[in-house]
């Protein structure tokens, strides 16, 4: 027993030796490792070319036909485009014009708005990149005039992928105080 107790301290100190001769690495000081440069994306340059942006809103209430608006515009590639468009209507103050008593009118904003940065894409050049804004303040259903509550608008931001002259319906929203449905739909071509 006293042979073996000797041998197994013999092993174990020749073990620590070993590990102990193995370096450890010392670790980086931070002024030692410089992180390489971060190389800046290469910026696609404007193709030649002019592309037409067509806007379908469409808005109707109930089974009845819908009311369509339709903004075009044409830009080139990679640039931004904007088209304003607004008007101010009389909207009757509820509770007037009864009776002697003349009605009294506010007004009130309708609008369109659109925006959009078209980009063809070049690896695939049938295909175009559109950064699209709306705004829509339309007037009131129906064309009423009396102030209805809840006056409906759309406001969106969107980032399409359109092949070239096809329409696509990118969204559908609905009034959350009535049955009315608002579409819009958009078309972007390139033009040759």
């Amino acid at each position: 027993m006293c042979a073996v107790a000797v041998s197994g301290v013999t092993l174990g100190a020749q073990a620590k030796p070993a590990a102990a001769a193995t370096p450890k690495p010392k670790p980086a000081a931070a002024s030692d490792e410089k992180p390489a440069p971060a190389k800046a994306a290469p910026v696609e340059q404007a193709l030649p070319m002019n592309i037409k942006i067509e806007v379908v809103i469409t808005d109707q209430t109930g089974s009845n036909p819908g009311a369509k608006k339709v903004v075009s515009m044409i830009v080139g590639d990679r640039q931004n485009t904007s088209i304003r468009s607004s008007a101010s209507v009389p909207v009757k103050s509820p509770g007037t014009g009864t009776g002697n008593v003349m009605p009294s009118y506010n007004y009130r904003n309708v609008t369109i708005n659109v925006d959009a940065r078209p980009a063809i894409v070049v690896k695939e050049p049938n295909k175009i990149l559109v950064s699209f804004g709306l705004e829509y303040f339309p007037k009131a259903q129906g064309g009423q005039e009396e102030m209805e509550p809840g006056m409906a608008s759309l406001n969106e931001r969107l980032g399409l992928i359109l092949e070239s002259g096809k329409p696509v319906v990118v969204s559908q929203a609905a009034d959350p105080t009535s049955d009315r449905k608002i579409t819009v739909e958009v078309t972007a071509t390139i033009l040759k």
